[in-house]
């Protein structure tokens, strides 16, 4: 019997190991594309992605509560009706071709900083986050997109985000 203890206090010690580690090094999901933002013609925010490889199922809009804790409470989703593969877009205020708003936003507060991503159902995939303020759409032409690429916050035609964005992804 004391051989049998020994043998499992360093498997108990492997596995409790095993858990912690995975526990505390956390799950990030792969980036597939790019999230951003533009205006209809009305100056209405209008939601945009480009997958640079497999595809998202939805989009979620959120406060950006910066180095708070805890999860910001969703300010608008949306599911579209298949799989999203190349380049979407769709209004953040009346979805339309394809695009359903499971919880529609409301008005966005001037000042608050917002944060757009797309998602998969099951995380495997998701479109990097663009994060913006009312006063950043405020600066956008309709056909511009306001984009994120590591820690370089881009703005370009709809055309360049759509054929360009991927590159070097």
């Amino acid at each position: 019997m004391p051989t049998l203890r020994r043998r499992r206090g360093p498997l108990l010690l492997t596995a409790l190991t095993a858990v912690t580690v995975t526990a505390l090094s956390g799950c990030t999901v792969p980036i597939a594309g790019l999230a951003g933002v533009t205006v209809a013609a009305d100056g209405s925010p209008v939601g945009v992605i480009v997958m640079c490889h497999d595809h998202v199922d939805g989009a979620t809009l959120h406060p950006d509560d910066g180095d708070a804790t805890g999860t910001p409470e969703s300010e608008g989703d949306w599911r579209h009706d298949t799989p999203v593969t190349g380049f979407t877009s769709w209004s953040l205020t009346s979805p339309a071709d394809g695009w359903t708003a499971e919880k529609a936003p409301g008005r966005l507060v001037p000042g608050q900083r917002y944060g757009l991503y797309g998602w998969t159902e099951d995380s495997s995939w998701a479109a990097a986050h663009v994060y913006f303020t009312t006063a950043d759409l405020e600066a956008l032409a309709p056909g511009q997109v306001r984009y994120e690429r590591g820690d370089e916050v881009r703005t370009v035609s709809t055309d360049e985000f759509r054929e360009k964005a991927c590159e070097d992804f």
